[in-house]
């Protein structure tokens, strides 16, 4: 396995990407060498299956992402392949991947990523591939866990004596960040149900560097799914509960239909109240990929209202009053 320990101790995550660093010409004494080009490396921090906020929380033994890579003769010919779905794993500080690919000079390389890993991503996908910089991951189902992202590195040049320093990748999150949480005004409360509905979990992904990702065949939440699910949440008056924990989902342009359904006690009651929140009515009407979106649920004995703030993906809002 080769390993690369030239790596980016700091995860910058400004929205939507997280920086790996950058890529450059080198003439590293400790690469290993065939004539005069190095062996192919890769450098910076991939993604666990919770979603990202910092370099810490990826740096973790098994790790891993998918890369593709070619490159050309500059003569407009047909791209050689380099790397064909390679997995890139962290292990013990290092990034590595089986077999020695070395640089040849007078090309020009081209790579692209997927995080987490096809290996990794299991049944969480049907199936994964990246055609001349497309990416298509068929099947995604977001309620596996899985923090999809996507990167390239294109146009790397290499001469001869020159080897170029370990590929580096940016990545962009192509989920959408939720939190759904529930306030008790006034008095305690016992959300017996919390159901998420009518939301996109599942779908067919097509991502190209140079156009739009566009998500087709999806499915979404209903109210018999057992998805996005909570019950029996005991919050005492003046508290705020996440229900569903840290929640990706596919990115919405229309959040018409999408929904709460809830049903809750106050102390001392026995007998639920229900009700059913529009997500579609506040300040958020679309939810974008690498955003994140906080939604509070305020329950009192006068009224059951629904705020929603929207976040950096890599902020952490600990405000209980979102106004």
């Amino acid at each position: 396995m080769i390993m690369n320990n030239n790596l980016f101790k700091t995860l910058f995550i400004p929205a939507v990407a997280c920086l790996l660093g950058a890529c450059a010409e080198s003439t590293n004494p400790d690469m290993e060498t065939s004539g005069n080009s190095g062996a192919i490396r890769f450098a910076g921090p991939a993604v666990t299956r919770a979603a990202i906020d910092d370099a810490d929380g990826m740096l973790t033994d098994g790790n891993s992402f998918s890369v593709w890579g070619n490159y050309t003769d500059g003569t407009g010919g047909t791209a050689t392949s380099v790397f064909n779905a390679e997995k890139v794993t962290y292990v013990s500080g290092m990034w590595g991947y089986e077999g020695t690919r070395y640089w040849l000079a007078g090309n020009t390389y081209d790579f692209y990523a997927l995080y987490p890993s096809a290996e990794t991503l299991g049944d969480a996908v049907s199936s994964v591939a990246c055609t001349d910089g497309t990416f298509t991951v068929n099947g995604f189902d977001a309620t596996k866990g899985h923090d999809l992202m996507t990167a390239e590195k294109t146009g790397i040049v290499t001469e001869a004596g020159k080897v170029p320093e370990a590929v580096s990748f940016k990545f962009f999150h192509r989920l959408t960040r939720l939190a759904f949480n529930v306030m008790a005004v006034g008095r305690g409360v016992t959300v017996s149900s919390f159901k998420v509905n009518g939301v996109t979990y599942k779908g067919d992904l097509t991502y190209n560097a140079s156009d739009e990702s566009s998500w087709n065949n999806t499915a979404k939440t209903n109210g018999s799914d057992g998805l996005l699910a909570a019950k029996d949440i005991s919050i005492t008056a003046g508290d705020t509960r996440n229900m569903l924990g840290d929640v990706l989902l596919l990115p919405h342009a229309d959040l018409t239909d999408t929904e709460i359904a809830v049903s809750y006690r106050f102390e001392g009651e026995t007998a639920d109240r229900s009700s059913t929140v529009s997500l579609s009515g506040g300040s958020a009407k679309q939810w974008d990929a690498g955003s994140q979106y906080a939604y509070t649920l305020t329950v009192s004995a006068a009224s059951l209202e629904i705020n929603v703030k929207v976040l950096d993906w890599k902020e952490q809002d600990t405000s209980v009053s979102w106004q």
